[in-house]
């Protein structure tokens, strides 16, 4: 009896721990973007990528502090284009290891301090685990930023990572026309 209780607990484990890896792979044009829950530097606590239903979404993730030119790089042609549309929205994703969680306020208030206000809604921290993230999005390289764009139903249509070039923003901000005029 012992030791199919031994061998059920094993196969249990086995089983469930198979179902969990089996969720989480790297994500592909099409499909849905994780659930991302954090908080704006604004403030509101929002959820990803709920927050931008109804919206063409650009995030970018970040998982190292050195990465801002290469965002910038992104968002100085997107944002020229396109911050004065209601139906695009920006949102910059600091990815902090849930380690930092207890000196989080301290860490937002230094962002804040660097980041013009109006921008504070652009801006959301993310404070927890990074490892089904890394899956996701395939991080290899920490030290890059990681870019998708999103459907108004919250689906990839767009993703790159590292510094853009002047071909990679064309084709960003061609998509981002399409997807504003459906």
């Amino acid at each position: 009896m012992l030791k199919f209780t031994l061998s059920t607990l094993f196969f249990f484990a086995f089983f469930c721990s198979n179902l969990s890896a089996q969720k989480v792979r790297k994500l592909e044009i099409g499909d849905k973007f994780p659930t991302i829950h954090g908080e704006l530097l604004s403030s509101k606590e929002i959820s990803l990528p709920n927050h931008c239903r109804g919206k063409v979404s650009l995030l970018i993730v970040a998982f190292k502090r050195g990465t801002q030119p290469q965002i910038d790089s992104w968002t100085k042609p997107v944002l020229k284009e396109f911050s004065m549309y209601d139906e695009f929205r920006f949102i910059e994703i600091p990815m902090i290891s849930k380690f930092y969680s207890w000196i989080s306020n301290y860490i937002d208030n230094g962002m804040k301090k660097g980041i013009v206000p109006n921008m504070h809604k652009n801006v959301m921290t993310y404070y927890g685990p990074l490892s089904d993230y890394y899956t996701y999005f395939g991080v290899k390289n920490k030290k890059l930023c990681y870019v998708f764009l999103l459907d108004k139903e919250g689906k990839i249509q767009f993703m790159d990572q590292g510094e853009s070039q002047s071909h990679k923003s064309m084709l960003l901000i061609d998509k981002i026309k399409t997807l504003l005029n459906n």
